[in-house]
C-alpha cells in the first residue's frame, strides 16, 4: 500500500491587519483599570505600549466572542455590535463569513468548527445547490475518517486508456500515454495581477512544492527567483509564445496555452513544437462560455490531453450564464456521449471557494480542480463584488516573510485536505478517481425542485390561461 499523502500544518498567524467580524467600542467611561486585559484569555485586550497607564484599541482578530469582557467590565465601557467593514466583504457569492473560515484555516491547518451544527442556507446558486452526504463540514470525527482507513486523493494529468489490448501471447500491445500524477485534486492557479507582490509569488509557488502539487503561473511572471521549483510550475503563454519561451519549456512537467482559434486548427503542430522541446503535457486554458461543450470536443479530436475550463471568480460562465458545476456537467455528459470522456483530463477553476467545492466539481465530472483566489485571501485579500469586482490587499503585505505565507497557504490546503478525505469517507468513495462523474453521490436542488413542484405549478398556470 503506498504511503498516505500528509500536508504537514502549522499555526502561522498573520501579523497584519484583517478585518474582523465584530467590534468592540470603548466608551469614555472607560477608567483603564484593566479588568479587560486580565480575563481575556485570548489577549484581545492590552495595555498600550505608547501609554502603559492607557488600555489600547481591542485587537479584534485575536476575539473569540466569549463576550468575558464585556460581562467583566465594572463600568459598562465595553459595546461589541457587527462591524459595518465586515459586512461589506464579498458579495452574493464571496459570503463575508467565508473570509472568517479562510483566515482561520490558513492560522492553523483545521477543518472549521461551527460548534452548534450546519447554520447555512439549505439550497443557494452554484455549488449551494448540491448536496453530498457531508457536504457541509460541521465537525471533524472524533478521530479523522483518514486516520482509521486509507483513502487516496491522487489524480493524473492527461489522457487514460478506456481498455486494455493484448497480442496472442499475452503482451500488452496498447499504447500507455505519459500522465502526471497529483497527490490532491487541487493546483494552484496565481492571477495575473499587479497585486501579486514577489514575496506572495514565491511563497505561493514554495507552497505548491511543499503539497508536491502545481501552480500556473504566466511565463513573462517566471523571474530567476522561483525557477529552481519549475517542476511544480506550469508556465502559461499563448500558442505564439512557445518558441520564445522555450527554455521554460525545457524545464517543466506541465504547460499551458491560452484557448484561440488558431491553436484549435494548429495543435497538432504547436504540440509538435512543444515535443521537440520536452515531453512536456499540454493544458488548454479556455474560458468558460456558451458552446464549450462542442469547443472542447473539438479539442480532444485534435489531440488536445488536458483542458482547464475557467470560468469568472464567482463561477459563472464569461459572460453571466451558468455556473461552472453545470458547465462541467455538460461538458462532461457532452464527451460521455461522444465516448471520448477517457481521453482527457478536465481542470474547474472559477468560484471554488471552500473545501466542499473541490469534491462537487469532481462529482459534476472534472478531474481535478485549480484554487486562486482563496490562496490571496489566506494572506488577508479583501474582495468586494459591489458596485464592482475590487481586491484589496492589506498593508504590509510585501513584508511578509515568504516562509511565513508559504506556510498559510500551506495551512489552507492541509484543512481542505483532511474536508476532502472526511466527505470522501462518508460518501464510500475510497479514490479521488471515482468521484468523476459520479452524480448518483450528489442530490441537485434544481432536479428535484422540479421533479416535485414542476408539474403542480405547470398545472396551475394551465388552469390560469
Amino acid at each position: 500500500m503506498p504511503k498516505k499523502y500528509h500536508i504537514e500544518i502549522n499555526p502561522t498567524p498573520l501579523d497584519l491587519k484583517l478585518v474582523a467580524k465584530f467590534k468592540i467600542t470603548r466608551g469614555e467611561n472607560c477608567i483603564n483599570c484593566g479588568k479587560c486585559t486580565k480575563v481575556c484569555i485570548y489577549e484581545a485586550h492590552k495595555r498600550s505600549e505608547a501609554d502603559i497607564r492607557k488600555i489600547a484599541e481591542p485587537y479584534m482578530v485575536a476575539c473569540k466572542n466569549c463576550f468575558r469582557c464585556i460581562q467583566e467590565c465594572p463600568r459598562g465601557a465595553l459595546v461589541k455590535s457587527l462591524d459595518p467593514e465586515f459586512q461589506a466583504l464579498g458579495g452574493p457569492y464571496w459570503k463575508p463569513d467565508m473570509f472568517l473560515s479562510i483566515w482561520k484555516q490558513a492560522e492553523d491547518g483545521k477543518v472549521p468548527v461551527s460548534g452548534a451544527g450546519y447554520r447555512g442556507p439549505f439550497t443557494g446558486p452554484g455549488f449551494d445547490g448540491m448536496w453530498t452526504d457531508m457536504s457541509e463540514i460541521v465537525r471533524p470525527t472524533r478521530d479523522g475518517i483518514h486516520g482509521r482507513e486509507y483513502i487516496s486523493t491522487a489524480v493524473e494529468l492527461g489522457r487514460k486508456l478506456n481498455h486494455l489490448e493484448f497480442d496472442a501471447s499475452g503482451a500488452l500491445v496498447s499504447k500507455v500515454f505519459d500522465v502526471v500524477n497529483v497527490p490532491i485534486p487541487i493546483i494552484l492557479d496565481i492571477p495575473s495581477s499587479e497585486l501579486i507582490t514577489p514575496n506572495i509569488k514565491q511563497a505561493i509557488v514554495a507552497a505548491a512544492k511543499k503539497i508536491d502539487s502545481f501552480v500556473i503561473l504566466p511565463a513573462e511572471n517566471i523571474t530567476d527567483d522561483v525557477q529552481k521549483n519549475m517542476q511544480h510550475i506550469i508556465p502559461l503563454m499563448s500558442a505564439e509564445q512557445v518558441l520564445f519561451h522555450a527554455e521554460l519549456i525545457r524545464h517543466a512537467r506541465v504547460i499551458a496555452i491560452d484557448y484561440s482559434d488558431a491553436l484549435l486548427k494548429n495543435f497538432c503542430s504547436i504540440r509538435e513544437s512543444v515535443r521537440n522541446l520536452s515531453p512536456a503535457l499540454v493544458i488548454v486554458r479556455i474560458p468558460a462560455s456558451s458552446g464549450i461543450e462542442e469547443r472542447v470536443v473539438e479539442l480532444v479530436r485534435a489531440g488536445v490531453e488536458i483542458v482547464q475550463i475557467a470560468a469568472d471568480y464567482c463561477g459563472m460562465e464569461v459572460p453571466g450564464g451558468r455556473y461552472i458545476k453545470d458547465v462541467i456537467r455538460a461538458v462532461h455528459l457532452r464527451l460521455v456521449d461522444e465516448r471520448v470522456r477517457d481521453e482527457i483530463s478536465i481542470i474547474a477553476s472559477g468560484g471554488i471557494a471552500m473545501a466542499e467545492h473541490v469534491p462537487k466539481a469532481c462529482i459534476c465530472g472534472a478531474d481535478l480542480t485549480a484554487v486562486g483566489l482563496p490562496l490571496l485571501i489566506a494572506l488577508g485579500a479583501l474582495v468586494y463584488q459591489e458596485p464592482e469586482k475590487k481586491i484589496v490587499m492589506p498593508e504590509g503585505i510585501d513584508t511578509v516573510p515568504v516562509a511565513i505565507a508559504r506556510q498559510r497557504i500551506v495551512n489552507l490546503m492541509g484543512a481542505w485536505h483532511s474536508q476532502i478525505l472526511e466527505m470522501m469517507g462518508a460518501m464510500g468513495i475510497r479514490e479521488a478517481r471515482r468521484l468523476r462523474g459520479e452524480t448518483g453521490r450528489a442530490i441537485f436542488f434544481d432536479e428535484i425542485d422540479k421533479d416535485i413542484f414542476g408539474k403542480l405549478f405547470q398545472n396551475q398556470e394551465a388552469a390560469s390561461v
